[in-house]
């Protein structure tokens, strides 16, 4: 299998709904910001480089 070490893209973002938020932390997602302005959902990131390690 070939693991591909240059992509053009690092992240992977998603607008998690409140209710979600659990799901997204237990596959490795973390928070964008401290605190969001939109009450129903918070910015989060993945970062794609945890699939090459």
């Amino acid at each position: 299998m070939t693991i591909w070490r240059h992509s053009g893209c690092r992240f992977l973002t998603v607008d998690a709904y409140l209710e979600a938020i659990p799901f997204y932390e237990k596959n490795g997602f973390r928070f964008m910001n401290v605190e969001d302005h939109d009450p129903h959902t918070r910015l989060m990131y993945y970062d794609l480089m945890n699939l090459c390690a």
